[in-house]
């Protein structure tokens, strides 16, 4: 489509932190606390039953939310890559192989930076919320937190 308008592709890769939720309380976990485990017991009793009409193990589960926390926030580690021109390519790129060919190297160019990001923030002293604070506040309150350089 890019080559159809004669656009030009940026690849773009964006690395967040691991998880954004914990799991604190799993299945298994809630069911072991007593009282907990009475309510839920109680409140299945007392829902709609989506499966009324199926046996067997499928018409004994259970709905089930877990307990989760929200993570503290780390950095998001962004990168674009270098510009992919299509404008003129239009015939080319009509090729199947000459297409496949392009989408290919895009992948292989978001593949790259997103190994690349990942790694950059496992090394990044500054990923968490608490140390880039204590940097700002100690140190240099007027600048910026330093990241890496791509």
């Amino acid at each position: 489509m890019a080559a159809h308008f004669g656009a030009t592709i940026i690849p773009f890769a964006a690395v967040g932190e691991d998880d954004m939720l914990e799991l604190v309380l799993d299945q298994k976990d809630l069911m072991n606390i007593p009282v907990v485990s009475n309510y839920l017991k109680d409140a299945n009793l007392e829902s709609i039953k989506i499966r009324d009409e199926s046996s067997g193990e499928v018409a004994n589960v259970q709905p089930f939310f877990p307990g989760l926390l929200p993570k503290i926030p780390g950095r998001f580690y962004c990168l674009f890559g270098k510009p992919i021109e299509t404008k003129g390519k239009k015939e080319i790129l009509k090729d199947k192989e000459n297409a496949k060919e392009l989408y290919l190297q895009i992948q292989s160019d978001i593949e790259n930076s997103l190994a690349y990001l990942i790694k950059k923030r496992e090394e990044d002293p500054y990923r968490s919320v608490f140390d880039r604070t204590v940097y700002r506040a100690m140190y240099h309150h007027l600048e910026e937190v330093p990241t890496f350089e791509p």
